[in-house]
């Protein structure tokens, strides 16, 4: 019972408030103090809109936490010029399980070259169309998606969110979920996660994609001109534990171009037409009508080099010279939706809080945006 009356030694030990010189600062709620990427990735959507460089990679990542993507949307859909903005030219993938944003910002180069590979498949798609037979009948429903977007169902995420992606390039079944054929084209940030990507595409649809094809074309800072190839499939394997859907990398890094930027022997790019569907659409379809689609290591580096001419020379060529003395005039521009009482001050602040929160959480955030965006 006397026990009960004397305080003991630990707490004789307590300093009273009064003692500190500086008392600590009460720290933000967790949920707050968390959302750190939410203000650099609407900065970053905010400066391409508004044509300002950004320093950042065509392979931008950002590691979120619970909650911050939907936070990130939220404050999307209240401003409705950066909303059109970003459904229109941005691109951007979201996994929820990794909770890894990642926002594809491709260069003049990349997309040119694509745009030849396509190209070249679509000649060949066109050609089988216009014959008879099983296979004009199935390549009639085979047509371009360029970077459509596709969703994938995630178990266990949160508010069921779907996974979602934005690839170089992809060809579409018109009855079909998913793209059978996807391409990427890699570049330094993106090529060491050119596999997952793949094994991402491949499992997540049940295989209903049927092929992932890399192209990647630059090697970092060497001057090397060399560029690879590689495909990705799926396969079961029989186990002990039952049959596992693996994926399986078909081409592995093969070289259609060498370091001086020649092409070489490689065969190229070689699929099949019940490459652009699963096999529900080819089986009772195309049968024994199956084709080859080719696109060779020739003409590969043909577009790759056409791409790289254009993208360098831009500023060189041709264009108009209005002549002189003619002003140009355009429209005066349309006053914009006023913003409701309140509102402006409300956003205002809450941009504020989040540009708070992103220095507080990280001194370095001005000089190191860059790399801290990119880290996993």
């Amino acid at each position: 019972m006397s026990a009960s009356h004397n305080p003991s030694k630990d707490q004789q030990r307590i300093t009273p408030p009064s003692s500190f010189v500086n008392p600590p600062l009460t720290p933000p709620p967790t949920e707050e103090k968390a959302f750190v990427q939410v203000a650099r990735v609407l900065q970053l959507f905010r400066d391409r809109k508004a044509g300002r460089p950004t320093r950042r990679d065509p392979w931008t990542r950002f590691q979120l936490v619970s909650g911050e993507y939907d936070d990130i949307q939220r404050q999307i859909e209240r401003d409705e010029s950066l909303h059109g903005y970003i459904e229109d030219k941005i691109r951007y993938d979201y996994d929820p399980r990794s909770l890894r944003l990642v926002v594809r910002m491709p260069t003049a180069v990349h997309e040119l070259f694509i745009d030849g590979v396509e190209d070249a498949i679509r000649s060949q798609l066109k050609d089988i169309r216009e014959g008879s037979g099983s296979a004009a009948m199935f390549a009639r429903k085979v047509q371009t998606a360029r970077s459509t977007e596709i969703y994938f169902p995630v178990e266990d995420s949160p508010s069921g969110t779907k996974s979602k992606y934005e690839p170089d390039a992809s060809f579409w079944h018109s009855d079909a979920q998913y793209p059978g054929v996807i391409f990427e084209v890699a570049y330094s940030q993106k090529r060491k996660n050119l596999s997952r990507l793949a094994e991402d595409y491949l499992l997540d649809s049940d295989a209903s994609v049927q092929i992932v094809v890399g192209l990647d074309i630059e090697y970092g800072s060497t001057k090397s001109r060399k560029a690879t190839l590689s495909t990705w499939r799926t396969q079961v394997f029989h186990t002990g534990d039952g049959d596992e859907l693996r994926v399986v990398q078909a081409v592995a890094n093969e070289a259609f171009r060498d370091d001086e930027g020649n092409p070489t022997d490689h065969p190229g790019l070689q699929l099949r037409l019940e490459d652009f569907a699963p096999e529900e659409l080819t089986g009772s379809v195309i049968g024994d009508d199956d084709r080859d689609i080719t696109v060779s290591a020739q003409q590969l580096c043909q577009y790759l080099a056409e791409a790289e001419s254009r993208a360098r020379g831009r500023e060189l060529r041709v264009k108009h010279t209005i002549p002189s003395g003619v002003r140009k005039r355009k429209r005066s521009e349309t006053p914009e939706e006023e913003i409701a009482p309140g509102d402006e001050a409300r956003f205002l602040e809450q941009e504020q809080k989040a540009a708070k929160r992103a220095a507080l959480n990280d001194p370095d955030y001005e000089t190191n945006s860059k790399n801290s965006s990119s880290s996993t």
